[in-house]
């Protein structure tokens, strides 16, 4: 039987403002200690008796990160490219359709942690048996504290086998949640669970049937480009978006639980996220940019700058890129009301970076003004951004370093540091790098508008 690991990577992972964001969300990060989530989660199914190719859902967007993720830990996968999020219930159902109908699909978010490798590999062996019955198989979390933070599942009978599901309850109270504790018939929702794919696609047949017609049609106008399926916009804004415990689980009968007894984390906050760093290494994550006097219970991380606390305790400080999150242990949930608050007066601080990866290498904006807008562009050995040009700007680049191939209309030329070149508004241009060093250009933009948007690809290497 084959087991094929389905890793979901949708989401911007707001709870971690400020070092995630929307072109850079969680999963992607490279922490202190524990290094990036989705390398963790893909090095956890690489080693599954029985496992198959990854199939990883993610978003266009987020492509190139996921294609890096897994070249960094040698791990092949197969992807699923969606040109806009539609929830996790239409993700499972197109994982359904890429799949052969005996395959058993085992759905996992990419951004958890699980230390106890063993103990997982031991579940999904386990839950094989009642997924071939035709059923769904979810795995629980034993609650050790009344969390308000994370769903709930309600089983028939506690036992230490395959136990029958309930009900599925959203995130309580906090009274709600020490009654489900008390009970002992309550387990976390750890959005992880099992299924063959014909049972799958035989459940939304059942139960969510206009998915199914949207979804299909999506389905019929993907395009195939060597191991990625691309689902595109039109198409996928037609589909429903729903989360696959309201869509199927709350209405499914006959859902399987089999309790988790390892070490989980949904890494869905600044408390659980410093909780496990602390947990692999009890210094400081920066030592040299972090200094603390007469502080204690503290945890500061910094991507760069110095951060000194002072007679401090209790806190969680996180500085990260043009943004400082202070907040007190045991509230970093309430993170969610800066984001919104930031949205409420216009600052895109709350959900975009300074800079950004893409395919080619990143950006960084160093001055963003009415008149003009500078970048800090490094493209990486070996590639080459979009032929392009611009209608409302034109563009100054000065190499700073490495050796630049640069594209002007029909001209090919070099650039060494120090070198410049002007691109006129409207002329077509490229820039690459043919070198094995990174090429690093500080780019000038005037005109009147600088989004993204005013970029019109001429022809791309990377299917943009």
């Amino acid at each position: 039987m084959n087991i094929r690991p389905v890793i979901l990577s949708g989401g911007s992972g707001t709870r971690l403002w400020p070092a995630s964001r929307r072109s850079l969300p969680k999963q992607f990060i490279g922490f202190p200690a524990i290094g990036s989530l989705f390398t963790h989660t893909l090095l956890r199914v690489a080693g599954l008796a029985g496992g198959g190719t990854p199939l990883v859902i993610s978003s266009r967007q987020h492509g190139f990160l996921c294609r890096r993720e897994a070249k960094n830990a040698g791990v092949e996968a197969t992807y699923i490219l969606e040109e806009g999020g539609r929830n996790t219930a239409p993700a499972i159902y197109f994982a359904a359709l890429a799949s052969e109908p005996d395959d058993v699909l085992l759905v996992m978010p990419s951004d958890h942690w699980i230390d106890d490798l063993g103990a997982f590999s031991a579940m999904v062996a386990r839950a094989t048996a009642p997924c071939t019955e035709g059923r769904w198989v979810t795995f629980g979390i034993t609650p050790d504290t009344p969390a308000t933070g994370y769903g709930y599942i309600e089983v028939e009978d506690r036992n230490d086998g395959v136990m029958d599901v309930a009900s599925f309850t959203e995130k309580p109270d906090l009274a709600t949640a020490q009654s489900y504790l008390e009970q002992g018939r309550f387990f976390w929702n750890s959005g992880i669970f099992m299924v063959t794919a014909r049972t799958c696609l035989e459940s939304f047949d059942a139960l969510q049937p206009d998915l199914c017609g949207t979804a299909d049609a999506c389905w019929q106008a993907r395009i195939v480009q060597n191991d990625e399926i691309i689902l595109p916009r039109p198409q996928l804004q037609a589909v429903p978006s729903i989360s696959v415990d309201y869509a199927i689980m709350e209405r499914q009968e006959n859902i399987a639980l089999l309790p988790f007894a390892g070490s989980w984390s949904d890494v869905g906050s600044w408390d659980s996220l410093s909780s496990l760093i602390e947990k692999q290494t009890p210094q400081p994550t920066s030592p040299d940019q972090t200094i603390m006097v007469d502080t204690r219970n503290a945890f500061i991380h910094s991507s760069g700058r110095t951060i000194a606390a002072v007679g401090v305790e209790d806190l969680i400080i996180v500085d990260d890129d043009d943004a400082t999150l202070i907040v007190r242990k045991g509230h970093t949930e309430k993170v969610k009301a800066v984001i919104d608050q930031l949205a409420n007066i216009g600052n895109a601080a709350g959900t975009e970076h300074s800079f950004e990866y893409r395919p080619w290498g990143m950006f960084e904006n160093l001055l963003d003004s009415a008149v003009c807008k500078v970048k800090r562009l490094t493209v990486d050995p070996g590639q080459h951004l979009s032929l392009q040009y611009h209608s409302k700007r034109s563009e100054h680049w000065v190499v700073v370093s490495g050796t630049a191939t640069v594209r002007l209309g029909d001209e090919t030329m070099i650039l060494e540091p120090g070198h410049s070149i002007d691109i006129p508004l409207g002329a077509q241009h490229a820039l690459g790098n043919d070198t094995t060093e990174p090429v690093i250009v500080i780019e000038v933009q005037m005109g009147s508008y600088f989004g993204e948007d005013d970029i019109v690809r001429v022809s791309d290497p990377y299917n943009r």
